[in-house]
């Protein structure tokens, strides 16, 4: 009898089982691209999905140049990068800006990254400032410039103090 009673339970359970089921439909939505031509300038933009970004340069800098000569003007009259030990590092910045309170400077390091000198100067308005670095304690080897304008990078150079006896390439 208990079999009996257990077996009609378990049918019953089934049954119940498989007549609850619920049918579960998946339907794919199908993905539609729109293209359009739009010929003519957005005027807003604010809900605009933008994919990519253009980087913006900005240059401050007419040009810079590194010498161990000067010109009349007290400017760099010939660009170098290979200096004689003790012959001095001079690096001019022509700016387009030199707006109130601007600071540019230079900073020499070595080959190790440790800062050999860090110039700077009030600009005050002005357009043209040259730097001088004085290389006679400096052991021969590599270097590295980097032209400042406020705290923005805006040039960098190598340049090598050859030792004593080798000629300029």
């Amino acid at each position: 009898m208990r079999r009996f009673v257990c077996c009609c339970l378990l049918s019953a359970v089934c049954c119940l089982t498989f007549a609850c089921k619920k049918e579960i439909v998946e339907t794919k939505k199908k993905a539609t691209n729109v293209h359009t031509k739009f010929e003519g300038v957005p005027t807003d933009l604010r809900n605009a999905k933008i994919k990519e970004t253009l980087p913006i340069e900005v240059s401050v800098l007419q040009r810079s140049a590194m010498g161990s000569r000067l010109g009349p003007d007290g400017n760099v009259a010939e660009s170098q990068d290979v200096f004689k030990p003790g012959e001095p590092v001079y690096v001019t910045m022509w700016l387009k800006e030199s707006p109130v309170g601007l600071q540019t400077s230079v900073r020499f390091s070595d080959t190790n990254k440790k800062d050999v000198a860090w110039l700077r100067k009030d600009m005050h308005g002005e357009k043209v400032v040259t730097f001088k670095l004085d290389t006679a304690k400096l052991h021969p080897g590599e270097y590295h410039v980097r032209c400042y304008w406020g705290m923005n990078i805006e040039r960098e150079y190598d340049f090598r103090i050859e030792a004593a006896g080798k000629k300029k390439r």
